[in-house]
C-alpha cells in the first residue's frame, strides 16, 4: 500500500493506550489541586519550581515516553512532530524560573500529547488536518527564523562597524 499513512495496527494493539500513559500524564500535569481553587498542578510544575532546569529535563524525558508510544502505534509523522513541539516548548519555557512554572500549570504538554495519541492511534484514528500541518509549518518557520537570526545580526554588526570605520 502506497498511502502516506501507516498501515493500521492489529485490533489488540490499537484499541486502547496502555494504562501507564494516563497515569504518567496525571502525575505530570494534574495530580494535585491548589487549595481553594479548581486549578490542578502536577510534578512538571513542582519539580521545575524546586529544581529549575533539572526538574524540567526530568519531566521532559518522562513526557517523551508518550512520544515513543506514538512511534510504536504508528502515529502520522506530522502528529509526532506536534508532540515533539509540545515537549520542547514545555521544556524550554518551563526552565525559566517562576514564569516557567506558571506556564507549566497551563500548558500541560503531557495532557496535550496524550490527547493527540488518543486521536491518532486509536480505532477511529483521524487523518491529520489543516491545523496539524499549520502548527508544524509555523514551527518550522520559527525555527528557520531562529537559524537566520545570528546571520542577520552578524551582517548588521559588520555593516555598523564598516560605517563607523569610515
Amino acid at each position: 500500500m502506497s498511502s502516506r499513512y501507516p498501515e493500521p495496527l492489529e485490533n489488540e494493539e490499537r484499541d486502547e493506550l496502555p494504562a501507564w500513559t494516563e497515569g504518567v500524564t496525571r502525575l505530570l500535569d494534574d495530580v494535585f489541586v491548589i487549595p481553594g481553587t479548581n486549578v490542578r498542578v502536577g510534578f512538571d510544575a513542582l519539580l521545575g519550581l524546586i529544581a529549575p532546569g533539572a526538574g524540567d529535563a526530568v519531566t521532559a524525558f518522562v513526557t517523551g515516553l508518550l512520544l515513543v508510544e506514538g512511534f510504536k502505534r504508528r502515529v502520522p509523522r506530522v502528529i509526532l512532530f506536534r508532540m515533539l513541539l509540545n515537549l520542547l516548548v514545555d521544556a524550554l519555557v518551563g526552565a525559566v524560573p517562576v514564569f516557567g512554572d506558571v506556564f507549566d500549570v497551563f500548558h500541560r504538554a503531557g495532557r496535550k500529547n496524550l490527547e493527540l495519541l488518543r486521536e491518532h492511534a486509536g480505532r477511529d484514528r483521524r487523518k491529520p488536518g489543516f491545523a496539524d500541518y499549520a502548527v508544524v509549518g509555523f514551527a518550522l518557520l520559527c525555527l528557520l527564523g531562529l537559524l537566520l537570526l545570528p546571520i542577520v545580526l552578524g551582517l548588521g554588526m559588520i555593516h555598523l562597524v564598516a560605517r563607523l570605520a569610515e
